[in-house]
């Protein structure tokens, strides 16, 4: 196998690169150019035979999926082709309201440059095989990118292709040209209109309310400073920056009020530059704070969740892809690596990512594999991990086509929105045509540098030995975002993650001001067909929410005094969490409630527990204390049992909880969960991975809690593994 860190510099290779690629070519102006593709054995699974499939992009024989990546993505490019008119193309997902994905009202401002990237994918697939259709597809193709391209006069066209979108769009125009077909796809005219309209310009200079979509006057520069979105984006417009200077575009350039060595860079150092300090000073522990820059004082920052971790992956990912490995400096390698290292304890047999926080689902799986694949070209894992990262990866991407894309559905996709699964408004169902694209994209760009790293075509480690190594790991790993030393940052901000067996638990605490309302922030154990958030909506899930004064407040941040010991198998977890917050987004910090909780939470081998003892020296008046437990398991299999305050669960297919019982509650409860009283699906129940069948709640009468007083509840979950 090659050594990961001769994957830098000559033989780098763009994420356009075209799925299978044999060794570094050699005798051409572009170092970064591939190979034709090549076909793969049919006999060995592979992750090259999930994405590409055999040389016909057909499922190979001993593949166990249903079609391969390629084949959804020309499924989805006939589908616009057999359309009569491409902006009525319609997506079905069974649910009643088809989605008409072109259509100018979509709200996908994404999908220009993802449909450009997809289907570039198709195109250059069929001009290395001469395809005799491939003149019909193209002009598709071109039909389609210059309407989306075109700007009507008057009203907001959601088809200007802002930011993601215009990265997209960049990565297609690097494809084509890496194959030499950039000026048989695209006119003089259209790469004219490309240039002007694919810049980061609409990230910066005014936010919404005064919104600017426009570059200054030549020779005029941004402020650095002024990006209008979360500064995440900055890695956004650092790509775009990259790859327009290497189609030889030019860039606009910065400057900063308080940097000025920000206006003696080029715009695409300028922008790494910035990316570098994000991370270094936005937390000590060396991982992407996503609250820093709408929050001005550190009690309401500390937003930890998948971006944190996989920012620095997309960093290292880009500098490669735009060949700017020079400035890939150690620094940026020892972020990387921290990624890893709070990945590797959560890698298992499934394929399964990230499980807490927001924009997660199939993009939970996805972050892992893209943060190892940065990882693995950057040369910081050992060639045993370079195994088993490439395992993992293959077994996400069969994840990804036997879990989370659905051949069954009216117009076959990857699901996130229907069959009791829910995703973030951000990711709601009218953009499920770019969702597809996407995910797919990452795949096959992902598929691409495994190639070039000397996996093409191979099989994953042995099932025994990956599940060897599993074994391996430690019984829980403790990962800070901010160390408990940094006096900076008081409050504690880590990540807690326990196995048993084959079960990955995880307790994130993490502030997260504009998210800390909702189920996937909470401080609670996640784990997969066990606990589970659902997005962007917040009730009782397995904490102690306190309703005082007819408002309702929750242990959401403000964590303190984390502690974590180990004793006879048994993973035991203490921290105090200083107030209460009023449980609405975004609720103002005046609201607080002055009310505190010791938490101790018990980690046992198909066992959890916790307590929370409440406490408070100034509140008055009464207050009630509700807690809910929601499982996967059906409602009509669920048992209450004669003592009023626990259940038992039949073990099956949904969940694997078999037990749930509690202490210091007044009364419990079981309902359904599915359904609403109206009949109508219940929004809470729908998680990212499938709905929630049944609720336990429990709950107090009124009670006093004030100086010199305190009041204990609990909770006992069992589960199988």
């Amino acid at each position: 196998m090659r050594s990961p860190r001769k994957s830098i510099g000559r033989c780098a290779v763009s994420t356009l690169t075209l799925l299978l690629m044999s060794a570094c070519g050699s005798g051409t102006d572009d170092a970064n150019q591939p190979p034709a593709p090549t076909p793969t054995p049919t006999a060995a699974p592979s992750l090259h035979a999930i994405v590409y499939g055999a040389s016909d992009t057909s499922v190979p024989r001993g593949t166990d999926v249903p079609i391969t990546m390629m084949g959804q993505m020309r499924a989805l490019f006939d589908l616009i082709r057999k359309s009569p008119d491409f902006t009525q193309v319609v997506m079905d997902l069974g649910d009643g309201t088809p989605v008409h994905v072109l259509d100018t009202n979509t709200g996908d401002k994404f999908l220009p440059g993802k449909l450009a990237l997809g289907l570039s994918y198709i195109l250059i697939d069929m001009k290395a095989k001469g395809d005799p259709k491939y003149a019909d597809y193209l002009a598709t193709y071109q039909k389609i990118t210059t309407a989306m391209m075109a700007q009507p006069s008057g009203g907001n066209y959601t088809y200007a292709n802002t930011s993601w979108g215009e990265y997209y769009y960049l990565v297609a125009l690097n494809n084509f040209k890496a194959h030499g077909m950039l000026n048989e796809v695209f006119s003089d005219t259209m790469l004219a209109t490309l240039q002007n309209r694919l810049t980061f310009c609409d990230m910066f200079g005014a936010d919404s309310s005064g919104k600017t979509n426009t570059c200054p006057a030549a020779g005029v520069p941004i402020d650095v400073a002024s990006l209008n979105t979360a500064q995440n984006y900055y890695a956004v417009s650092y790509g775009i920056a990259g790859l327009r200077q290497k189609l030889g575009w030019s860039n606009p350039t910065f400057s900063s009020a308080t940097d000025p060595a920000v206006a003696t860079m080029n715009a695409r150092d300028a922008l790494l530059y910035t990316l570098t300090n994000h991370i270094r000073n936005d937390s000590s522990g060396g991982f992407s704070d996503e609250a820093s820059n709408t929050h001005t004082t550190y009690y309401d920052q500390a937003r930890f969740d998948r971006y944190s971790t996989l920012l620095i992956g997309e960093v290292v990912e880009r500098t490669l892809e735009m060949g700017n490995e020079a400035n890939l400096t150690p620094e940026l390698k020892g972020y990387l690596r921290k990624s890893v290292d709070l990945i590797l304890p959560q890698l298992n047999a499934d394929g399964e990512g990230f499980n807490y926080g927001r924009s997660i689902g199939p993009y939970g799986d996805s972050a892992f594999m893209e943060v190892l694949t940065a990882a693995a070209n950057a040369g910081v894992l050992t060639p045993q991990e370079m195994q088993i990262a490439y395992t993992f990866i293959y077994k996400a991407a069969r994840r990804y086509e036997t879990f989370w894309y659905d051949p069954t559905l009216p117009t076959p996709s990857v699901n996130m929105w229907v069959k009791g699964r829910g995703t973030d408004t951000y990711r709601g169902k009218p953009r499920v045509m770019g969702e597809n694209f996407s995910l797919l994209h990452q795949y096959m760009y992902v598929d691409a540098w495994w190639s070039k790293l000397g996996f093409g075509g191979k099989a994953p480690m042995a099932d025994s030995d990956y599940q060897a190594w599993l074994d391996a790991r430690p019984r829980y790993t403790l990962t800070w975002y901010n160390q408990p030393t940094d006096t900076a940052h008081p409050y504690s901000a880590a990540l807690l993650t326990v196995r048993d067996g084959n079960r990955v638990i995880n307790l994130n605490l993490s502030q997260a001001p504009d998210y800390n309302s909702f189920t996937p922030y909470y401080p609670v154990p996640f784990s997969d067909k066990l606990i589970y958030g659902t997005t962007d909506l917040g009730y009782a899930l397995l904490i102690p929410q306190v309703s005082y004064n007819g408002k309702t407040y929750i242990p959401v941040t403000y964590y303190k005094n984390l502690n974590v010991t180990e004793s006879n198998g048994q993973v035991i977890v203490s921290f105090d969490t200083a107030k209460f917050r009023q449980a609405a987004k975004n609720a103002a910090f005046s609201t607080d409630l002055d009310l505190q909780a010791h938490t101790v939470l018990t980690f046992g081998r198909g066992t959890l527990t916790r307590t929370d003892t409440l406490s408070s020296a100034t509140l008055t008046g009464n207050v009630t204390v509700e807690t809910d437990f929601t499982s996967f398991a059906d409602y009509l299999s669920t048992t209450a049992n004669g003592d009023g305050f626990s259940v038992n669960y039949a073990n099956n297919a949904n969940s694997n909880a078999t037990g749930y019982g509690t202490t210091g509650f007044d009364s419990c409860a079981l309902s359904n969960f599915d359904t609403t009283a109206g009949g109508a699906t219940n929004p809470l129940s729908t998680t990212p991975i499938g709905q929630l069948h049944s609720n336990f709640a429990c709950m107090t009468q009124p009670f006093t809690i004030n100086a010199g007083s305190t009041r204990t509840f609990g909770w006992s979950l069992k589960y199988s593994s």
